[in-house]
Order: C-alpha cells, then sequence, then structure tokens
C-alpha cells in the first residue's frame, strides 16, 4: 500500500478506550515534533483481523495496547522486549528496522513508567546527585513492596527489581493472586524474595526487627476505592503496618553513577489516579512518606513510548533518555496532564 502523503498512524488497542487521555497526550506530543503523525483509538475486546491488518500496514507507526488484550497480542508480533518476557504483557508495540523489513516488537512500558517516575521523585530529594535511570541499589541497601495483584503488580515487580531492591513484600488479600504473581518470577522467589504479607504480625515480625530489611519503595496497585469487606480493610491494616515502620536513613558512602541514593523520606507510588489522592495514598502522605500520585507513572510510560517508537528501539536505555524529547516538549506534555481533570 503506498503512502503519498507520508502520513503514520498510531493507535491505542483495547477495550473500553473511549475515556483515555492518550490521544491528547501523544498527539500533543506530534504535534510539537512536527510531521504527518496522529494517535487514535480502536476498540477491540479481541485480536481481530482488521486489527492485525493495520499493524502490518506500512503507514502503522506503533501502537499501545490495554486490556484485555495485552497477553492475547503476543503471538501476532516478532518479537518481545525482556521486560514482556519477564512481565507477560505488551503495553506497546514498536516498529523495528532490520534488514529483511520492519519488525513489530513488543514492550510493556509500564515498567519504566514505574520505575521512572519513582527515579525522577528520588531525584527531587536529592538535587545535588546526577542518577542515572540505570542506576540500582547496592545489594542490602533497600527493599521494597507492592500492594496488590495481576499485571500491575507483576510489572512493578519487575521494576523495583531493576532498581535493586530485595527482597520484594507483597499484599495482598488473595493467596492465590499473591501465587501466581510468584509462579511469573520463580528466580525471585528461590532468592528469597516476594513473600506475603497478610497480617500485621508478619510485618512486625519480618520488618521490624533490628536487622530487618530496610523498606525504601512501596508501589500501590490496587483499586482506588474506600475498603468495605473485613478482607480490604485487613489490606488497609497491613498497609498501615508498613507505613508507620520507623525509618531512619543510613549513613552510606556516597552513591557512584551506577549506584542509587537512599530516600531521605520513602517514595509511595500509587498507580491508580481517579480520584488523584486515592485513599491509600492520603494513607501514605499521611505517614511523612513522599506520596507520588498514579499520574506520574502514566506520563513517563508515555515518555517511553514516544521514545521508543521515535528511535525504533525498544531496549530501556532509549525508553528512559529523556533527550530524545528534550525537556521543553516534555513538560509541556507534564503540563497537560496536570491540568486535566480528574
Amino acid at each position: 500500500m503506498s503512502n503519498p502523503e507520508n502520513h503514520t498512524f498510531y493507535r491505542l488497542y483495547g477495550f473500553p478506550v473511549a475515556h483515555s487521555a492518550s490521544p491528547s497526550f501523544h498527539n500533543h506530543i506530534f504535534n510539537q515534533l512536527g510531521g504527518n503523525k496522529e494517535y487514535s483509538l480502536f476498540s477491540t475486546s479481541k485480536v481481530i483481523p482488521e486489527l492485525l491488518e493495520e499493524i502490518r500496514n506500512e503507514s502503522f507507526g506503533g501502537s499501545s495496547v490495554t486490556m484485555p488484550i495485552k497477553s492475547a497480542i503476543i503471538p501476532y508480533l516478532d518479537g518481545l522486549s525482556p521486560e514482556s518476557e519477564a512481565s507477560g504483557a505488551v503495553n506497546t508495540i514498536v516498529k523495528v528496522p532490520s534488514p529483511d523489513g520492519p519488525k513489530l516488537i513488543g514492550t510493556n512500558t509500564d515498567i519504566l513508567g514505574i520505575q521512572n517516575a519513582l527515579l525522577n521523585h528520588l531525584r527531587l530529594q536529592h538535587p545535588m546527585i546526577s542518577i542515572s535511570s540505570q542506576a540500582s541499589y547496592s545489594e542490602g541497601l533497600g527493599a521494597g513492596a507492592i500492594f496488590g495483584g495481576g499485571a500491575t503488580t507483576r510489572s512493578a515487580v519487575y521494576a523495583l527489581t531493576k532498581l535493586g531492591l530485595h527482597p520484594i513484600y507483597l499484599v495482598n488479600r488473595d493467596a492465590d493472586e499473591v501465587k501466581a504473581v510468584q509462579n511469573a518470577y520463580p528466580e525471585l522467589v528461590k532468592k528469597g524474595s516476594l513473600i506475603r504479607l497478610d497480617h500485621p504480625d508478619t510485618v512486625e515480625n519480618l520488618l521490624a526487627q533490628p536487622n530487618s530489611p530496610r523498606i525504601v519503595m512501596i508501589v500501590g496497585a490496587i483499586p482506588a476505592i474506600p475498603p468495605i469487606t473485613k478482607a480490604e480493610r485487613m489490606v488497609y491494616t497491613v498497609a498501615s503496618a508498613l507505613f508507620t515502620l520507623p525509618y531512619h536513613p543510613p549513613i552510606v558512602d556516597a552513591p557512584t553513577r551506577n549506584s542509587l541514593p537512599i530516600p531521605t523520606k520513602r517514595l509511595f507510588l500509587e498507580m491508580a489516579y481517579k480520584p488523584r489522592l486515592t485513599p491509600m495514598l492520603k494513607v501514605a502522605i499521611a505517614h511523612s512518606w513522599d506520596g507520588i500520585d498514579g499520574t506520574h507513572a502514566v506520563v513517563e510510560q508515555g515518555f517511553a513510548q514516544q521514545r521508543m517508537w521515535l528511535r525504533g528501539d525498544v531496549s530501556a536505555e532509549t525508553g528512559s533518555d529523556p533527550s530524545i524529547l528534550g525537556p521543553i516538549i516534555e513538560q509541556k506534555a507534564r503540563n497537560l496532564i496536570a491540568k486535566m481533570g480528574e
């Protein structure tokens, strides 16, 4: 198929997508970059022939993928990034050049959304330190926790592991959901990670002792609704036990280019963002954690998509490189999302 106007289209595939902010975000960036590019919605709950025809069109530039086809799309792609291999999910398709024609590679920028949102706030806490997007904690300096289950939790596990946090603890009312996350990362389980916290006493026994691991970052991945059932309230009870653990940042050697500094205030990233100040985010902030609302992760994963589409490269290094879009375009996009309503 010819493309005389050099038009390139990008999509969001999934359902429901009608209320997504992605078209406003991505088209804002495309307009800033210049060129005949457009991002639009394609509502579908299945991988249908029309979708498969589109992604093989020469005018196709790349896409976002959301539920319920993040896993269903995988067999129709030419390859996966390590992030999608590990998490079992694709939220981005990148058109990657190759000698025998472009390849459609799936990746999971939700991971970079989490990782880079946390790193950005760590940079705000340590403005005099240059923090690389590839930096991580040295072994034994910090542990992490995640509230929730499912695809977002699997992405958060990968992100916190890349940041060097160990062990990682899971807070979830459903033991089967925890088991599913553990089954996705058997090598972490063997190392003593992905430990379920199901009661405040468990928190006390594992994390409140003199030589206990030090939780420095938590990711929240549960619905932004007040708890009602006993099991739901227990999640908040366990979370409060974590938030109230004593914290005294240790004195350590100055971090190198590839190592991360210890937070002055522990970081809590809430993935839900409707409302932006969720019930769990309120609890974290009340206990003096550095609370980060979910729009920060949304923006960072969107930047990762744009960078990868522009470069035709799914590497985490490309997805985390702010020089590709530049500070002016990125700040304007952040301002756009900040001004959007709940």
